[in-house]
């Protein structure tokens, strides 16, 4: 499939059940360990989180046929992380969540274009940092984050390989 081809555009409510579908199925494949049903709320929760709040959203990228083949969101990030706690001021920091790409697909540019929608648009709604947390053991999840300018905050050790990672925005 050719990269030109595919469509990257913002979620609206039509396309929630394929967008659930395809996270679910990422979900299981990569994190396919007892006790991830606690990272699904937002799953069920799209337009909630993602397209009803004026400061957070999601796209998706489509392939010529429609099917969803890469998602990426970002929402206002809340403070919610132990390690983190009071780093980030409010209403400065975004986060990004739910950026994956259908398997077969990665390492062909869908990834950076979903991330450029997400950073033109943390640019217009003010935010001055863009946050994300990926683990070592994704595939080639830590190594995009770092090619695409993202810095180490905090490794954190254990079995989950979670590092945090921030990028500025505000000189864009």
């Amino acid at each position: 499939m050719e990269c030109g081809n595919i469509v990257i555009r913002k979620i609206v409510n039509s396309d929630i059940a394929s967008v659930q579908h395809f996270l679910l199925g990422q979900l299981q494949d990569l994190f396919s360990q007892d006790g991830q049903n606690a990272i699904t709320d937002d799953v069920w929760g799209l337009a909630k989180l993602y397209i009803e709040p004026v400061r957070n959203q999601m796209w998706a990228a489509f392939s010529p046929e429609g099917t969803v083949i890469g998602t990426i969101a970002i929402c206002e990030y809340n403070d919610r992380i132990a390690v983190l706690k009071g780093r980030y001021p409010g209403k400065t920091t975004a986060e990004i969540g739910r950026c994956y790409i259908e398997k077969a697909l990665r390492r062909q540019g869908i990834g950076s274009r979903l991330l450029k929608e997400v950073e033109a648009f943390g640019y217009e709604k003010e935010y001055e940092i863009i946050y994300l947390h990926t683990h070592r053991f994704l595939p080639g999840g830590f190594h995009f984050w770092e090619k695409q300018g993202f810095g180490i905050v905090v490794e954190e050790q254990g079995d989950a390989q979670i590092v945090h990672m921030e990028k500025s925005v505000a000189s864009k």
